[in-house]
């Protein structure tokens, strides 16, 4: 019997499932994003950008990549310091502002959730579509691959959650 789908047909349809996984998991980061501590923050993105990582790879029938997902969660975690620092800082000043203040900040720590999850899902995307080879790529063209898909991430992450309504 032939397969239903050619190869083609079938990778189109493991890429929309996989925007599908990245959309909903995206969703999920500006959600928690809501909850108004950056440590919080940061700590449920990473999760849930495990979480989707595993998806993917289960999609693309790839073993979780236990490795790189632990450099991930590294990375997050280390780069996030800085954040909550940063935002501890600021959270005074721009809760201050009279009744939009308050908005504003939850709605930055959402967004940049979003955004940051939106860019890892793509990553692993890519890496899993490549046959597991694109995050062994130089570290040069993985940073550049991170700032684009940040910068897609920045336009499609706000049309994501008028979407999700």
């Amino acid at each position: 019997m032939p397969p239903l789908f050619s190869v083609a047909q079938q990778t189109e349809l493991a890429a929309a499932k996989a925007d599908s996984i990245i959309k909903s998991y995206v969703i999920m980061a500006m959600a928690a994003g809501l909850v108004p501590s950056p440590l919080v923050d940061m700590v449920a993105v990473t999760v849930i950008e495990v979480n989707m990582i595993a998806e993917l790879a289960q999609l693309y029938r790839f073993p979780v990549p236990n490795k790189l997902v632990s450099y991930k969660v590294l990375i997050s975690l280390a780069g996030g310091i800085g954040t909550v620092y940063l935002s501890a800082k600021f959270t005074y000043l721009i809760k201050t502002m009279p009744l939009v203040g308050h908005a504003i900040y939850l709605g930055a720590l959402s967004l940049s959730g979003g955004i940051s999850v939106y860019a890892v899902g793509k990553i692993f995307q890519k890496h899993f579509e490549s046959g597991g080879t694109f995050l062994s790529s130089d570290n040069a063209v993985l940073r550049d691959y991170f700032k684009q898909k940040q910068k897609e991430g920045r336009k499609l992450v706000p049309e994501m959650l008028a979407e999700s309504r």
